[in-house]
C-alpha cells in the first residue's frame, strides 16, 4: 500500500516544484528593469558656479 502511495505522490510532488518554478519565473520576468532607459520631459539646466556638491550623497 506504502508503494501505491508513493507512485502517485512523487508525480504530483514533481508537478507542484514544476508550477512554482515556473510561476516563480514569472513574477521575477515582470518585474525585471526595462532594456530601454526612461526619458523625461523636463528641461535640463546648467547648474550655477556657486553651487557645491552635497558630500553626504556623492560620497
Amino acid at each position: 500500500m506504502f508503494r501505491n502511495m508513493l507512485r502517485w505522490i512523487i508525480p504530483l510532488v514533481v508537478l507542484l516544484i514544476v508550477i512554482t518554478v515556473v510561476a516563480i519565473g514569472a513574477v521575477t520576468y515582470t518585474h525585471a528593469a526595462g532594456t530601454a532607459p526612461t526619458r523625461h520631459t523636463t528641461d535640463q539646466t546648467t547648474p550655477t558656479p556657486s553651487t557645491q556638491p552635497n558630500i553626504f550623497w556623492n560620497g
